[in-house]
Formats: structure tokens, sequence, C-alpha cells
């Protein structure tokens, strides 16, 4: 591999890293010989990212912790540290919410999103900082969002919002913590995920979905795992404070 996408070296951490995007990313950092932490709130008996792989077991390590509670992720970020003795890179992947239509949807519902999807972000954010901006190479940090945080979308008001703040929030880490820590997000639109099937419940509708992008298919989760790599690697070295889309162009439509 040319040395400019060379991450074998560094220690990820990857939020929600268990099932489908989550995974792949963490996948992909065991692929290319990083070590890997990976965190949900459901426990697993062992990492799915490692599955099939031979010789990675030494080089993941999986906890269950909810992104809502400081204490858990503390507990986390120290487990990488300790044990593969660096927190290079964070991808903020957990997150999620039903649809809810916003004439109707509670103060408590629009709270919990929030919490989620942006407040668990931003704590695990610091508290990754605050090891990066100790280590002589830093880190870098990729926040996931959504086209829902650029996008206006029915049923989606406390998604997008939560959404849109993880973009806004990227951009004043970038600032705030240059230049040892490098803070980029990923805005992926549509991908094929166990979250995604009420969206594309039958193969006519992925089809219909599909016709309306112009690659004319919709994402999978390596999508976004590759420009995770990206990101990750010196080759991103210049890159800051920015939101890549990854939705096959579909928002232009």
């Amino acid at each position: 591999m040319d040395d400019k996408f060379d991450i074998a070296k560094k220690t990820a951490i990857v939020t929600g890293g268990n099932v489908g995007i989550g995974a792949a990313i963490a996948r992909m950092f065991l692929e290319a010989g990083a070590s890997v932490v990976t965190c949900s709130r459901r426990d697993y008996p062992s990492p799915p990212a490692a599955e099939g792989l031979e010789g990675v077991s030494d080089r993941i390590v999986h906890m269950t912790c909810d992104v809502r509670e400081p204490d858990q992720i503390d507990t986390v970020v120290q487990k990488a540290k300790d044990t593969f003795g660096s927190v290079d890179v964070l991808v903020n992947n957990a997150g999620g919410s039903p649809g809810a239509a916003a004439a109707t949807a509670s103060p408590r519902f629009f709270a919990a999103v929030i919490a989620i999807n942006l407040t668990g972000l931003m704590t695990f954010s610091q508290r990754a900082n605050a090891i990066m901006q100790e280590q002589s190479d830093g880190g870098t940090i990729i926040n996931i969002s959504s086209v829902a945080g650029v996008l206006a979308a029915p049923f989606s008001a406390a998604y997008g919002a939560a959404k849109a703040g993880v973009i806004n929030v990227t951009r004043s880490l970038a600032v705030e913590w240059g230049p040892k820590v490098r803070v980029n997000c990923i805005a992926p639109g549509l991908i094929l995920t166990e979250g995604a099937d009420y969206l594309a419940p039958t193969e006519q509708a992925k089809a219909d979905i599909a016709a309306q992008i112009p690659v004319r298919r919709i994402g999978l989760p390596e999508d976004i795992a590759d420009v995770v790599h990206f990101l990750s690697s010196p080759a991103a070295r210049y890159i800051n404070a920015e939101t890549i889309v990854v939705d096959g162009g579909q928002r232009i439509r």
C-alpha cells in the first residue's frame, strides 16, 4: 500500500461499531492493519467486524457503552489507550432515530435524539482530544452525520437538527483543536443497512430509489468505510473542518 494511505500503526475507536456502517468501518481498520476498539449499547460475545478475518483477535476489543453516559465513554477511551498505547482516530458513528411527525414529537423525544446523535459525540470527542493533544502525531476525529443534516425531509426534524449540529460542531472543533487534531465529517446518503429497511423494504423499492441516484445504486457500508480510511490517512493531512457527502449524487437530483 502507498505510504500516503497507510494506517497500519494507528489505533481507532469506532462508536456504534458492531452493525451496519460502524462494523464496516471497524473491519476496514482491521484489514488495513490498525487496532480497533468498537463500542455499542449492545453486548456481543465477539466483535462482528472481526468475523472471518484471521489473526486479528489481538487487535480488536469490543466494549459496551452508551454514548449518553460520560463515565462509560471515559472507560472506552482509557481502554484504547491502555491496550494499544494511543488513540489516533475516533469515528463518531453511533446515532440514529425513528421517524416522528414534527407536529406531535415531544420535547422528551427531541432531547433524546439530540443526546444520542450530538451530545454523546461531543463528549466522546472531548475525551479523545485530551489524549490526542498529548501525542506527538496528534490525531483525527471523523464524525458521521447524514444528508438529513443538509436536506429537509418529513418526519426527521429532530434527527436532521442533530445531524446538522454534527456538521457545525465539526467545524468548530477543527478550529479549536488544530493543529494537533484534524476534525472532519462524512454525510452518508441512503446506505443498505438494517436501519434502512423501513425506507426501502422491498427489492422493487430499492430499485426505484437506485434509479434516482446518478450512480444507479444504493450505497453500501463499505462506501463510507473507504472514505474513513482516506480521512484517517496521511493522504488527507490538509483536509480539515470539511463535510464530505457520500450519496452517489442523489441530493443534486
